[in-house]
């Protein structure tokens, strides 16, 4: 078991289900289990069983016959026996490989090789029989639950290359309409070409949609190249580009970045009214280029550090295409957006942020796990044109046909790295499939890793990426970084010290690894006459919730938390966060230390680093000098020790590769 818990404590963690256990056999039964039999019977196939007098020689002629790997066993039979009659009955050698479904005869008369294949074939013939089991050959290796199986090829002078014939592969364990009663094999281009139009006829029933609302400002219309170059410059550095080759002919259509809410808004008044009331001065950088691109309908992608306005960003024209579809709300049927969420924190931050701002009646509401169920039913039920959720208690209503994601028209995935992280990929798959694929898609996250990449690619419609400084992962400026290499047991005595030396108007969140720790060093603190408050993913929510309230109003100064904390808590006060125990990977660091220096402040993060975190030194490294914050001398130390003791382990296991040997040998903090 590692140091860190296995037990994540996110919410609506992907369930396993259906899964059933079975008793072992005990060490006294002697009678061989299915396993066993499956074992020698695969190694037989495997030395290419029936060797005998054939082995050895060579052949004249040789012919290939491709069959379904199940059917393997049966050519083979029990111990090899089938086989190996087959190659003294017609004096040929028979190689059979199991995981390319391949037979190949060997001999020199070609009229045995070929009643050698024809027999090959009456024996997979016969097992694909279930009306006349008895007719079948002893020791064949006819298995019962094959009998459906069926399916081979037959081509001339060994063709080695399995891929040139248009086997099937996996269909058949999928039970994907495999045409083995005709023998035929499936015609893939034409089962997708029919899925293609069951899906077209499907969403062809659905209402007509609209995603163009945007009336382009004479100002912004009006720029020229460097106009808006510059504009892109002065905004972090952001840059825009559609993330997907384009045709060489097909322009781009970028939108000019605003930069006054008017430029945008304009046309809606009430709304800009609300925006007014919450005394922004200018649009964020995110929001000055991602509001034209939405308001248009584009698909966007949109990546920024945290605490940079992309819920804002994502929300307003989420308002805007709810309120101007051409079908009154009340005869849509259901939510028009939907917002996915990885943790309740972030969810409930979105309903909060959503719930600032009053345009036309638009109700949202917040379903994730752990709040009460038949609340959420009720006001889902009651009608809502927004959800915000985490994706698993979604596919739970939607499964119990509360929610019906067919009339969704704009999908936000927010944080979408830290959902993959978090293995919510199978089922935020699953609510795509349901939701209509000419949907306006947004996708938000702090970094673009393969497995972002490939959800947008899959689901998404020639999409803009919108980057607001760089690509390569950074830690805002916004706050300065602070390293300390310590012992384990100096720690406590340490975060006891600084808090005994908080100022008043100082708040902090400190950042545990695992649950039980974040429960100890709060108690111990408690006793230590320090108030503070403890969130994590097995204290109830009503205790989350009241834990994140005593922080944000101040009447609690300290949060001990863990990683359940690092996105989602948008507390605009906090001057430090303290990493207690250093997060698993960099990217959680990162997140940490954006919880303070939020809003125009500035803030102060405290790492304690011990021996054990040695392996994050070069990336932390990485991040400091980005920042320009300074390196501890010890932190390069560390660094440099666990560089040279990749270096020989590397050295070591290729002497071990070389000689055939090589020590097992453990490179423990001894080393370091």
């Amino acid at each position: 078991m590692s140091d860190w818990e296995d037990d994540e404590e996110y919410d609506d963690k992907p369930q396993v289900s259906n899964v059933k256990s079975f008793p072992k056999r005990s060490y006294g039964d002697n009678r061989r289990s299915d396993d066993s039999r499956r074992r020698d019977r695969d190694s037989c196939i495997n030395r290419n069983s029936g060797r005998g007098s054939t082995y050895g020689r060579s052949f004249q002629g040789k012919e290939s016959l491709y069959v379904r790997p199940e059917s393997i066993g049966r050519i083979v039979g029990r111990a090899g026996s089938t086989i190996q009659r087959l190659q003294l009955d017609f004096n040929v050698r028979i190689d059979a490989d199991k995981s390319r479904g391949k037979v190949t005869v060997l001999g020199d008369d070609k009229g045995k090789i070929n009643d050698a294949l024809n027999r090959i074939r009456q024996i997979v013939d016969e097992g694909h029989d279930g009306n006349n089991q008895s007719q079948r050959p002893h020791g064949s290796g006819y298995n019962r639950s094959d009998r459906n199986n069926q399916g081979y090829r037959s081509y001339g002078r060994d063709d080695d290359n399995p891929f040139d014939y248009h086997y099937p592969k996996t269909s058949y364990d999928r039970n994907e309409n495999y045409s083995a009663n005709q023998g035929g094999i499936i015609d893939w281009k034409a089962e997708n070409k029919k899925a293609e139009l069951a899906r077209a006829e499907r969403w062809s029933k659905r209402p007509p949609l609209t995603k163009d609302f945007y009336v382009e400002h004479t100002e912004v219309a009006n720029m020229d190249k460097d106009d808006v170059d510059q504009i892109r410059l002065q905004n972090n550095n952001t840059t825009v580009s559609r993330v997907f080759e384009q045709k060489n002919d097909e322009p781009d259509n970028i939108p000019n970045p605003i930069w006054k809410f008017e430029q945008c808004f304009g046309q809606y008044p009430d709304l800009l009214a609300e925006v007014a009331k919450q005394q922004f001065k200018k649009p964020s950088p995110i929001q000055a280029q991602a509001w034209p691109i939405l308001l248009k309908g584009e698909d966007l992608i949109g990546i920024a550090q945290t605490g940079t306005g992309k819920t804002l960003a994502f929300l307003l024209p989420a308002l805007v295409h709810i309120e101007y579809q051409s079908i009154p709300r009340s005869e849509r049927g259901g939510p028009n957006v939907l917002i996915l969420a990885p943790t309740r924190e972030l969810a409930l931050q979105i309903e909060k942020e959503t719930n600032k701002y009053s345009f036309r009646g638009i109700k949202a509401v917040c379903i994730y796990g752990g709040g009460n169920r038949r609340d959420q039913i009720q006001h889902v039920e009651q009608g809502v044109e927004v959800i915000i959720c985490t994706p698993g208690r979604l596919n739970d209503l939607i499964q119990a046909k509360v929610i019906d994601v067919t009339t969704v028209t704009y999908l936000v995935l927010d944080e979408a790295d830290r959902m993959l992280d978090m293995g919510f990929e199978p089922q935020i798959r699953k609510i795509l499939l349901d939701i209509r694929p000419d949907r306006q898609t947004i996708m938000t996250s702090a970094t673009w890793p393969p497995g972002v990449r490939r959800l947008a690619q899959s689901y998404m419609s020639n999409p803009i990426q919108v980057c607001v400084g760089s690509l390569d992962l950074a830690a805002t400026h916004s706050v300065r970084q602070v390293v300390e290499v310590v012992e384990e047991g100096e720690k406590y005595d340490m975060i006891k010290s600084f808090v005994k030396s908080m100022r008043s108007d100082d708040k902090i969140i400190v950042f545990c690894g695992k649950k039980v720790r974040a429960d100890d060093l709060s108690s111990d603190l408690t006793l230590a006459g320090y108030l503070c408050q403890a969130i994590h993913g097995s204290r109830d929510q009503a205790d989350r919730e009241q834990a994140i309230a005593d922080i944000t109003s101040g009447e609690v100064k300290i949060l001990i938390a863990t990683d359940v904390a690092s996105r989602g808590l948008d507390i605009d006060d906090v001057t430090h966060v303290i990493n207690y125990d250093f997060p698993r990977n960099i990217e959680e660091y990162v997140h940490r230390i954006g919880r303070t220096g939020r809003a125009g402040r500035t803030g102060t993060s405290i790492s304690y680093v011990t021996r054990s975190d040695w392996g994050l030194a070069a990336e932390l490294i990485k991040i400091l000098e980005e920042a320009g914050q300074d390196v501890p001398d010890n932190l390069r130390d560390m660094a440099d020790r666990f560089n040279k003791m990749k270096g020989r382990r590397s050295d070591e296991n290729m002497r071990g590769r070389r000689g055939g040997g090589g020590g097992n040998r453990s490179y423990g903090h001894r080393n370091y």
